[in-house]
């Protein structure tokens, strides 16, 4: 019971606006699927309401158990198990949707991409904690680059882009967060930015002129700065044989985002529909369960992917503002927790499974708008999906444990 036994209160503004959120998802999903031409997803909302009594119980022992238990070989233990689902899912895992994701049997089935996000935060923690660390080494970076990057790649290969990208996320996050400068923080990530510009030509010619800038003022060795131009440009020459290896659901998701009325029937529907059914919303909203685009099935994956879609047909502009509000919360109280941690693994810890809220809010939210590709990134506690529902409320439950014990070192 010693063991069970926290510090501290919890961060009650935390808990209210998850658990909230999480009701807020079932009342939403109830409504996404309750039209007649829905019949088969009727249920779905009493699915929700069973994995989320499931996940309060995985995020109280999550919350329960000392933090201190993910350090050192447990960490690779954690890890080493979420690759080897990750390996295991090339191999045995379900398709849907066009990509390799799942892993199950019969009915019941999750993704190991969301235990791999948390096992990635918690080595990363681990690497990142360790005293006398120097990040402005090139050694010190090897075994964080490593650890987030043999995950991103085999997520990558599924192929789920929007999710392997987190990994970068939570990397460059908790890179940041443990003190490397924002000069090579930027040089890092050049790469990725050289990657993203590639496809608008101004936007590539802009990067290169900044990215030069930077090199000049930087004042660095010439080996470094040798080192970084090499890489952009290799990135540079790769980056067409990627595009060609893509498969042509994800090319015609970048093509879309950038321009969607190029095929309003096809692959820019999703986007445009979105957009339809979020400014008919106007101020209040038709009310909820009256939404014309999501009663006449005008709107795809209204239930998962596109649920704060339906959030704004049916409540308008101020209900969608007080979902981004509370997810505004959420993630504030996860940085408050992070920076008052007197333990630095906690801290970063805290920090990295903030980020990964961070990330798929942002992605998720841009993309029903037009502002981001369509990635197949659900919104946490909204969206349906078990494995995302229990995976979020054990990340909750991780910054609840550090929230109760902040005072250790």
């Amino acid at each position: 019971m010693a063991l069970l036994r926290g510090t501290g209160d919890v961060d009650r503004p935390l808990l209210f606006v998850t658990v909230l959120l999480a009701l807020i998802g079932i009342a939403f999903v109830f409504s996404a699927t309750s039209m007649t031409s829905a019949s088969a997803e009727h249920g779905l909302y009493l699915k929700q309401l069973i994995w989320l009594v499931v996940a309060l119980a995985g995020g109280a022992v999550a919350a329960a158990v000392p933090y201190r238990i993910y350090m050192g070989k447990s960490a690779w233990l954690l890890y080493v198990m979420g690759l080897m689902l990750l390996v295991l899912t090339l191999f045995i895992g379900h398709v849907g949707l066009g990509a390799q994701r799942w892993l199950g049997w019969g009915p019941l089935k999750f993704q190991p991409s969301e235990l791999a996000k948390v096992a990635t935060v918690v080595l990363l923690a681990n690497f990142l904690s360790e005293r006398k660390l120097d990040l402005t080494q090139m050694g010190s970076l090897v075994k964080p680059l490593v650890a987030a990057g043999v995950p991103f790649l085999l997520v990558l290969k599924q192929p789920d882009l929007g999710t392997s990208v987190t990994f970068l996320t939570i990397l460059f996050t908790m890179l940041y967060w443990a003190g490397l400068p924002l000069l090579y923080l930027f040089l890092l990530v050049s790469p990725v930015i050289n990657v993203a510009a590639s496809f608008f030509l101004p936007a590539w010619i802009l990067f290169a002129a900044v990215l030069s800038a930077v090199l000049y003022r930087s004042r660095l060795r010439l080996a470094p700065i040798l080192f970084v131009v090499a890489i952009n440009l290799v990135v540079g020459i790769v980056t067409p044989q990627v595009w060609n290896h893509l498969k042509p659901y994800q090319r015609q998701r970048i093509a879309t985002f950038l321009d969607p009325s190029a095929d309003p029937y096809g692959s820019g529907y999703q986007i445009i529909q979105s957009k339809i059914a979020i400014g008919s919303g106007q101020v209040l909203g038709k009310g909820f369960l009256h939404g014309s685009q999501k009663a006449l099935a005008f709107l795809p994956e209204q239930h998962t992917d596109f649920i704060f879609s339906v959030v704004g047909e049916e409540t308008g502009f101020l209900g969608a503002a007080a979902v981004t509000i509370l997810y505004f919360v959420l993630i504030y109280r996860g940085i408050r927790i992070a920076h008052h941690a007197r333990n630095r693994f906690a801290s970063l810890l805290a920090i990295g499974l903030t980020s990964i809220f961070l990330y798929h809010v942002l992605v998720n939210i841009c993309m029903t708008v037009g502002f981001a590709p369509v990635t197949g990134l659900p919104l946490p506690l909204l969206s349906y999906g078990g494995t995302s529902l229990l995976t979020s409320f054990l990340q909750i439950g991780l910054i609840q444990n550090i929230a109760m014990r902040w005072r250790e070192y």
